[in-house]
């Protein structure tokens, strides 16, 4: 109870968030052995829609949404679940769980270009200071293991799934908000969102690369209905954390994700994930920055 009092539950919140969410990315790691992107994010979006639909229903406050806020929440479900997820997880498979996720971290940034270029904010030292941080912890990962191939390919190729899945998870949170700003409904937020992110998956899929292994081993589908179980726990934490403390605390203590993405590869995907202190260095620049950004914005 003192830890609530003086944390507070909604930082709490958002810090449980980073830590479940990096025993998910553990779990969808080890399915996407042979489990595609689509599947493994098909099934994620599923079992957390299905989770925000029980919870709505059993509350009844999905028969009490007004359309103005489920349209945010529909736009909340293309930008994050739906492009940013799909980007993330192919990103994942073409350059590896660690560099994917802190790539995909660099959100902040995205809403400081927008705070600057389209409402005219003068941005602060901090912010510079957090700005710089990420672009270089970005650059860092972006660096070629294989110095062979040109960048214009590897970009192509690998590097330009994480930076979109950046860009998708950076607009989600925004939505949300405006949302929120109608009815404070964090289940109704999942139901609809996670469905309309699954939607856009449907209607993209023929523009996905393709998945050249076979069937998924049942094994690896495990891992993954495990990692959307734990999603579910993720996204219901974030979603209460935004409507129970302000966007200022929470979101940088959201952004902690790709530390605890490092120790969960170190513990547990040895034979997956290699680390590097390159990655390291990377993702400690990147978290650093998301904090400087979000904390010291106004």
């Amino acid at each position: 109870m003192d830890l609530i009092r003086y944390v507070g539950l909604g930082e709490l919140m958002a810090i449980g968030s980073a830590l479940i969410f990096a025993m998910g990315q553990g779990c969808i790691r080890q399915g996407m052995r042979t489990a595609s992107p689509f599947l493994t994010a098909l099934i994620i979006n599923v079992m957390v829609s299905l989770g925000g639909l029980t919870v709505s229903l059993y509350r009844g406050t999905l028969q009490d949404s007004s359309l103005a806020p489920l349209l945010w929440f529909i736009a909340m479900g293309i930008a994050g679940p739906g492009i940013g997820r799909i980007s993330h997880l192919i990103g994942i498979t073409k350059m590896g769980l660690n560099r994917s996720v802190t790539i995909s971290s660099a959100t902040p940034i995205w809403a400081t270009l927008i705070a600057i270029v389209v409402l005219g904010e003068s941005p602060t030292f901090p912010v510079l200071l957090g700005t710089v941080a990420i672009v270089s912890g970005v650059w860092l990962l972006s660096i070629r293991e294989d110095v062979s191939q040109a960048f214009g390919a590897w970009f192509r190729g690998a590097l330009i799934f994480p930076l979109i899945a950046s860009v998708g998870y950076a607009v989600a949170p925004i939505f949300v908000k405006l949302a929120f700003a109608h009815q404070e409904t964090p289940g109704v937020a999942l139901a609809v969102g996670f469905t309309a992110g699954n939607l856009v998956l449907l209607a993209g899929r023929p523009l996905l690369p393709r998945w050249d292994d076979a069937q998924p081993l049942r094994r690896d589908v495990f891992w993954v209905i495990t990692a959307g179980g734990l999603n579910i726990v993720t996204a219901f934490l974030l979603t209460t954390a935004f409507a129970l403390a302000p966007i200022s605390t929470t979101l940088p203590l959201s952004r902690t994700a790709p530390i605890w993405v490092l120790l969960v590869s170190y513990l547990f995907l040895g034979k997956l994930e290699r680390i590097t202190w390159r990655t390291i260095v990377a993702a400690v620049m990147v978290v650093t920055g998301g904090i400087f950004i979000t904390a010291f914005r106004n």
